[in-house]
């Protein structure tokens, strides 16, 4: 019995390091980082609901860059954590797609908007139909990537396949609404 309790004693005075199931990635204070944690993933999975909810307040020409920036954000959110690189993988794909929609619809003609502390560039109004279907392809494979996860991560990566996922119906619905102001006007 005190073989066991000495033993209970010496792990826990031990310091703690998380188990990964790839190569674990050393921080800042060259600690090991724990990887498929509730904890990184609610975290993802925060940046991509506030970002929607910001990105969703602010005038739709703006929003492609908006939503490019979050999903940047949550790309570097799991950057230190080898097994959420399926992830990084999607975050990544909307926003180059994203960022080649801004680049081939830049609005010159319209200043960039301030908000949270950020800045984004519009587009042309005249394009936001073709861009948001561009959006929602990209949105729905990252989708497709996260949900053919196997082993451990495919808990995680649901969660976060959910949030992504979920802002295509807020852009189809806004798309309807401008549609039907345009035949109302």
């Amino acid at each position: 019995m005190f073989a066991h309790s000495l033993k209970i004693l010496l792990v826990l005075s031990l310091p703690t390091i998380g188990v990964a199931a790839s190569n674990p990635s050393p921080n800042e204070a060259g600690t090991i980082q724990l990887a498929m944690s509730d904890t990184i993933t609610s975290k993802v999975v925060l940046v991509l609901q506030e970002g929607g909810d910001e990105c969703r307040g602010i005038p739709n020409v703006y929003q492609f860059d908006c939503y490019r920036q979050m999903f940047r954000r949550a790309g570097s959110s799991v950057s230190k954590f080898p097994d959420y690189g399926e992830a990084r993988k999607a975050f990544r794909h909307v926003e180059k797609t994203l960022k080649a929609v801004l680049k081939q619809y830049p609005d010159k003609a319209t200043a960039p908007l301030r908000s949270n502390g950020r800045t984004y560039k519009p587009i042309q109004p005249d394009a936001v139909k073709s861009a948001s279907a561009a959006f929602e392809r990209a949105r729905a494979e990252a989708t497709t990537i996260l949900l053919r996860a196997n082993g451990p991560i495919r808990i995680h990566y649901e969660r976060i396949a959910s949030v992504v996922g979920s802002n295509k119906l807020i852009i189809r619905s806004q798309l309807l609404m401008q549609v039907l102001f345009k035949h109302l006007t």
